[in-house]
């Protein structure tokens, strides 16, 4: 099922810096594709072979890694039988599909296919030579000739502002208190039953309430009504550690992989499991 890494990529601070970096010490080969914010490089020299993807876009998972598929629709109509989970049917890109999965260990997979270019067409099964990596476009989310580079794991979706600040106001619970909470979920459901297809992912309804909040189109509710447990200092700083550079972008982690990780990776050593809430409200705090 899975051929191989296809691509995997990484979130940096500032791309210029970053791509002499790579290209330049690191020694890795260039691709001439690429966008204000977007650059990505062959490894091990082969042009078919996996990418590394450095990205400056809020928009883009801070870190992913996206594995080739024969037919990612295939794949969907044996979910079952696989036993795969998948997010949402497979969406087409600019050289054929890509999903979002869950195997039965809860591990998520992000999956890409090129029967575009099989078939020259969007999931077209003819057995064509089809083009080099070297000359298609980077993977997108969007028609083929758009111009945009990849654009991560799900479709944007504008926010109904007036829809989900009236909802939001009713829930009564602020946006840093509502990660992983029923709350959320109310909000969220509510939410998406007002919206058609495909619906907003929980990340990109979190993301469109912090960008209201930022704009000034949330209602004001007052401090958050939870605090979260205070830990010593030396589980504080082994979650800094996990943290790594993403301390200092705590808004971006719920409801993405990275974090289902953190909390993963802190609780393993516990004995008293911390909920994704109570973590996300711990990350919160440190993080200000």
């Amino acid at each position: 099922m899975l051929k191989r890494v296809d691509r995997v990529l990484l979130r940096v601070p500032q791309l210029e810096s970053a791509v002499k970096y790579y290209r330049d010490v690191l020694g890795l080969t260039q691709s001439p594709k690429r966008s204000a914010n977007v650059a990505s490089f062959r490894l091990g020299g082969e042009e078919q072979g996996t990418e590394l993807v450095l990205h400056a876009d809020p928009d883009l998972p801070a870190e992913a890694t996206y594995f080739l598929v024969d037919n990612v629709r295939d794949l969907y109509n044996r979910r079952a039988q696989l036993q795969l989970k998948f997010a949402a049917p497979p969406a087409p890109v600019s050289r054929g599909f890509r999903a979002t999965v869950k195997d039965p260990f809860g591990n998520v997979l992000l999956l890409l296919d090129r029967t575009a270019e099989r078939g020259g067409g969007a999931g077209g099964s003819g057995g064509g030579a089809g083009t080099g990596a070297a000359d298609a476009p980077i993977e997108d989310a969007k028609p083929a000739g758009s111009g945009a580079l990849f654009a991560g794991v799900e479709p944007k979706i504008a926010a109904k502002k007036n829809v989900l600040a009236t909802i939001y106001k009713n829930i009564a619970r602020t946006a840093d208190d509502l990660p992983y909470t029923p709350h959320f979920e109310s909000l969220y459901a509510s939410y998406t039953r007002q919206l058609g297809e495909p619906k907003p992912t929980r990340q990109e309804v979190w993301r469109h309430l912090l960008n209201m909040r930022k704009a000034g189109d949330l209602p004001k509710l007052g401090p958050a009504k939870s605090k979260p447990p205070k830990l010593d200092k030396q589980e504080e700083w082994r979650l800094r550690d996990l943290l790594g550079d993403a301390i200092g972008k705590r808004d971006r982690l719920p409801y993405t992989p990275r974090f289902d990780q953190l909390v993963t990776d802190f609780n393993r050593p516990l004995t008293k499991k911390l909920s994704p809430h109570v973590v996300w409200r711990i990350v919160a705090k440190l993080a200000k």
